[in-house]
């Protein structure tokens, strides 16, 4: 059973997703919101217990955006606007979907195909490999490739072992591309580390392949307990 969220300010969207919700096999209306800072804490208060929020973007005091950006992890999340100017910067925030009001059924269901789909692949797969684009041509990545993740304005450059790829992407995007593979950890806001090439570290800095990584004060925490340390 999939749990669903909705946040909207619109009381009309907010009776017809939970009707259609109703109204599907296999999801489950868990709660919902028309101010976007409630919404806010109460995904923070119960981040297991959701499993797809359907998020309004034209929010006021905090829109569907910056509440994306304020979460560090958030579940899996289906965008509800009446414009359909915002579909690229959309799926830039790793969405995996976008419906344009008005809302129909049909559409709805489209949506919520995406999310079984990733259901099903969440729970038969465990991928060790990603596939970029670069120049034009879609490359396939080992993870066991990947020494370490460097953010560099609005690209990413991933470092292997032998050469080194920039791509188009966010470090949130990336992080949770990797996140199915508990070698990855986030060491920085702007780095992410293969705690296979990990050598040594200190209160401030790890080292991989000569490489000095810093390590950011709220990532110390998540470092520490990732390691197995005597």
């Amino acid at each position: 059973m999939i749990n669903c969220v909705i946040i909207d300010d619109d009381p009309v969207y907010l009776n017809l997703l939970k009707h259609f919700i109703d109204h599907t096999a296999g999801l489950s209306f868990l709660d919902s919101f028309s101010d976007s800072i409630e919404a806010v804490n109460y995904i923070r208060k119960n981040p297991n217990a959701i499993d797809l929020i359907f998020l309004d973007i034209e929010m006021p005091e905090l829109n569907g955006f910056g509440l994306l950006e304020s979460l560090a992890n958030c579940p899996p999340v289906i965008l509800i606007t009446a414009h359909n100017t915002y579909a690229f910067k959309a799926f830039e925030h790793n969405v995996i979907h976008y419906l344009v009001k008005p809302i129909e059924y049909s559409k709805f269901l489209t949506a919520i195909e995406r999310r079984f789909a990733l259901a099903n692949d969440q729970n038969t797969q465990n991928l060790d490999y990603i596939f970029i684009k670069e120049n034009g041509v879609i490359v396939k990545i080992m993870h066991q490739e990947i020494m370490f993740c460097e953010a560099l304005g609005d690209f990413v450059k991933l470092h292997l072992k032998d050469k080194a790829h920039t791509i188009s992407s966010t470090m949130k995007n990336l992080e949770v591309k990797l996140k199915r593979n508990s070698q990855f950890v986030r060491v920085h806001r702007s780095y992410i580390i293969n705690l296979a090439y990990l050598k040594n570290f200190d209160t401030e800095s790890c080292y991989i392949a000569g490489k000095i990584i810093p390590i950011g004060n709220t990532f110390k925490a998540q470092l520490h307990l990732r390691l197995n340390i005597i």
